[in-house]
């Protein structure tokens, strides 16, 4: 796979990832489901090429959902 393929891949399934993810309410099943298809989308990599970055792209991806999860939250208390 040369440099190209391996890294738009990657891309690729981390913005899959935060597609899926990006307007959820921050129930628990939504939850559950980053967990669980992040950890889908990592075991998928493990050994492969771009594993690492790949696993680093999905918890800044988490991480966004979270501080955009914390950031919704106040708004919609702030106009309660």
């Amino acid at each position: 796979m040369n440099f190209r393929e391996q890294y738009f891949d990657v891309w690729s399934q981390a913005w899959q990832f935060h597609k899926r993810f990006a307007d959820m309410k921050g129930t628990d099943e939504e939850w559950e489901a980053v967990v669980n298809t992040s950890g889908e989308i990592v075991e998928k990599y493990k050994n492969k090429p771009g594993y690492e970055f790949l696993k680093d792209l999905i918890l800044a991806t988490v991480s966004e959902l979270e501080r955009q999860g914390k950031s919704s939250r106040k708004e919609r208390e702030k106009n309660e």
